[in-house]
């Protein structure tokens, strides 16, 4: 309330409260914001807006809609019935509210398609690099790459992301055919022996070569946003892509992690990727959504993320979250490695789960398989 600019006494009043649902609306007119206030209040419901809206001494404001499931829905029957456009913000809080309750998503692909949810969906890390933070070096070999994927999958991994570039803080960039030289055999030996496989990659080429070796999904951490012809080749190819929000490049990111609204940066950066794909050809059944845990944030940020990552449903889209052995939950561990996070990074996991991921990104795979199967099973009660 205080980040769009609510007077500080009824931040103070609203802020006590308790409901069940609480939703944010941006860019709102003084005249919508007004109608939605008096249309909140009359169900028995809250909505708090900018000071200065009721004298229009602001030209657009944001608004944080409190109610329970029934005054929210109330809400939406008032708001459609009303001028201006709030018709459209009533369309838009009936899909918000929808898609938080999903439990399934499809995940369309012109080679492979299938579901996630209700059971989590693994996603096992293959980093056929030197300098990854974690195991860095371990699987650069072709043979070692190849039997770690098979152990993986053997572990209960439901696909294998292959990335030949660290994207670690600091790291430094790869061209695209050493990247390509360390990816595609690797891929095209894991496809051959049944693997669902992902790229772990920015790069058009480098994408391009994967999904012709057999990989079935992208997964860009600029949310193709480092080379513009990624979205080209993705959607040329019908494969689903993983759109993940990070701030700058690995070499920078961590140089700055303050952000006045965290996670409402994270959202409508998500939102405008899915937007961008869609202008691009991409069906909106082929995005995954990644809050980029460990990119661009610092280690209160990552926790926020954790804790609000349902809030990102709303999209409408899988949310992936990838926490496992990150630098921040050192502070949670005894050890100084990162192969001494363990304990830590199931825990995250579990937490991820509960608040709304259905697909981890995890270098332990049958510990990762375990923790997610209880997180699942409370989630469903």
């Amino acid at each position: 309330m205080e980040r769009i600019g609510v007077d500080p006494a009824g931040v103070r009043i609203m802020a006590p409260k308790h409901f069940h649902y609480n939703l944010k609306i941006e860019g709102l007119t003084p005249a919508e914001a007004n109608i939605l206030k008096q249309d909140a209040l009359s169900i028995g419901g809250e909505a708090a807006v900018a000071w200065g809206t009721v004298s229009s001494a602001v030209e657009r404001t944001g608004a944080v809609v409190s109610g329970t499931l029934r005054q929210i829905n109330d809400l939406i029957g008032k708001l459609e019935c009303q001028p201006f456009g709030l018709p459209e913000v009533a369309g838009s809080l009936r899909r918000a509210l929808g898609n938080r309750d999903l439990q399934t998503w499809s995940v369309r692909g012109r080679k492979r398609s299938f579901e996630v949810g209700p059971r989590t969906v693994i996603m096992g890390i293959l980093n056929v690099t030197p300098d990854s933070f974690s195991d860095g070096g371990r699987f650069l070999d072709f043979d070692a790459a190849v039997r770690r994927g098979l152990e993986m999958l053997e572990d209960g991994a439901d696909w294998i992301d292959v990335g030949g570039e660290s994207t670690r803080p600091g790291a430094e960039p790869v061209d695209a055919a050493s990247e390509a030289a360390r990816v595609v055999p690797v891929i095209e030996a894991l496809s051959k022996a049944g693997a669902t496989v992902s790229v772990d990659t920015t790069k058009a080429e480098v994408a391009g070569a994967a999904l012709e070796a057999g990989a079935s999904i992208v997964n860009d951490i600029s949310a193709m946003s480092f080379d513009e012809r990624m979205a080209e080749v993705v959607a040329e190819s019908g494969a689903p892509v993983v759109l993940m929000h990070t701030r700058g490049t690995p070499g920078t990111m961590q140089l700055d992690t303050s952000y006045d609204d965290l996670m409402g940066e994270v959202y409508g950066w998500l939102h405008s990727r899915i937007e961008y794909a869609i202008s691009k050809g991409i069906d909106p059944e082929s995005t995954i959504i990644d809050p980029g845990i460990g990119f661009g944030k610092s280690g209160e940020g990552n926790i926020e993320i954790l804790k609000r990552l349902r809030e990102l449903k709303s999209l409408g889209r899988p949310v992936l979250a990838g926490p496992s052995r990150k630098s921040f939950l050192g502070k949670f561990s005894t050890g100084e490695g990162a192969g001494e996070r363990l304990p830590a990074t199931l825990a995250a996991l579990a937490v991820s789960v509960l608040n709304g991921a259905s697909i981890l990104r995890v270098h332990d795979v049958r510990e990762a398989r375990e923790a997610s199967a209880l997180a699942d099973a409370v989630a469903q009660l």
